[in-house]
């Protein structure tokens, strides 16, 4: 049963593996996680594929929201309750609502507009007083190892641990300079000041935040003055590059392996080393893209069904990604037509001013 509170104010629950049952000595695990209705589905299967891999811990598990509906948090519990029966792990599920307007904040557009959702990391120190350190991790993943072993890293004074997106800068880096057009190099190092963007900039997608470290030092207010720069390009990602660049503890990729670059553009010497890292991922990452639920046959998409269809939301994510499919095969007809018409259109334009000798006028 739902305990429902105040705006700002935490609704929990706790799975039926009681926590009693877990050994005092088990340090607790702060998982942070934000969303809105349209990804809750997709954070159903993160959670499912977190709790299963879960220790013998006692795991605090927290969702930020704005738009979240009843059903969704219903949906969401169960899932953990489900996957938690079975899990040597208790959990703690938690939803708080964002008490902080988003609109009071004229964050940077970046490449592609984003859901609100992606800036709320930035206020994680302030929204958890109660706790020295948090983990982030984003939705569009599967945890394949325990989440608590990467929580226990101990990363000193540094503000941040993260894993480098050196995979997917070398990328970038190598194909501006076959094209001799270079835009995000650049940027990377003047814009962000970001010293050797191959091994310095990272991924935010899977962060341990020091909220200690980080609120004696101002880096909130920092942050947020950062996220409203109008050149930020990667959103929130460059922000906390920016800002944290010289207190970052870097972790190994294994715990952020992404999708989103093909080893083979990479130049030989890098190609090695990342076809290994893609065999030995704790987390997969589908950092933007396309995603797992989009296309079956991408990369690690066999893994993650294999864990959605065993959720509540698996018919869900079925039918909403059908009817997109569908949608947008009508739209790509409908625009065919379209330019067909445009096309004959313009042919009896240019066939009346040959029959006539005269201009015939556009509609």
């Amino acid at each position: 049963m739902i305990q429902t509170k105040e705006k700002g104010a935490p609704s929990t629950r706790v799975a039926r593996k009681s926590l009693q049952k877990v050994s005092s000595q088990c340090k607790k695990v702060a998982v942070l996680f934000a969303v809105n209705n349209w990804y809750a589905p997709y954070l159903g299967v993160a959670l499912a594929s977190l709790v299963e891999c879960a220790g013998k811990h006692e795991y605090e598990l927290i969702v930020l929201y704005h738009d979240l509906s009843k059903r969704n948090r219903e949906l969401l519990e169960r899932i953990v309750d489900q996957f938690g029966r079975k899990s040597a792990g208790s959990f703690h599920l938690r939803f708080m609502e964002m008490p902080i307007s988003m609109a009071d904040y004229d964050f940077a557009p970046g490449y592609k507009p984003l859901s609100a959702e992606c800036w709320y990391r930035l206020f994680a120190p302030s929204l958890f007083p109660e706790y020295d350190k948090i983990l982030w991790l984003d939705a569009d993943i599967l945890v394949r190892d325990d989440v608590a072993k990467l929580y226990a890293t101990s990363i000193g004074d540094n503000w941040i641990a993260a894993c480098r997106w050196d995979y997917g800068i070398i990328g970038i880096l190598e194909r501006e300079r076959r094209q001799k057009q270079p835009k995000l190099g650049p940027y990377f190092t003047k814009v962000l000041g970001v010293k050797r963007p191959k091994e310095n900039y990272v991924n935010s997608g899977v962060m341990l935040l020091n909220l200690r470290a980080m609120r004696k030092h101002g880096v909130q207010e920092k942050l947020l003055q950062a996220a409203q720069n109008p050149s930020m390009h990667f959103h929130d990602q460059c922000a906390i590059n920016m800002v944290c660049q010289e207190h970052i503890y870097y972790i190994d990729s294994e715990w952020n392996g992404l999708v989103s670059y093909n080893p083979d553009h990479l130049p030989l010497k890098y190609r090695k080393k990342a076809l290994a890292d893609k065999k030995n991922r704790k987390i997969i990452h589908w950092a933007g893209g396309a995603k797992p639920w989009q296309k079956p046959d991408h990369e690690g998409a066999v893994e993650w069904w294999d864990v959605a269809r065993r959720t509540l939301y698996y018919e869900h994510i079925l039918y909403t990604n059908i009817c997109a499919i569908l949608r947008g095969e009508v739209n790509k007809k409908i625009s065919e037509q379209a330019n067909r018409l445009t096309n004959f259109g313009k042919s009896l334009i240019d066939l009346g001013t040959a029959l006539t000798g005269q201009p015939q006028p556009k509609q």
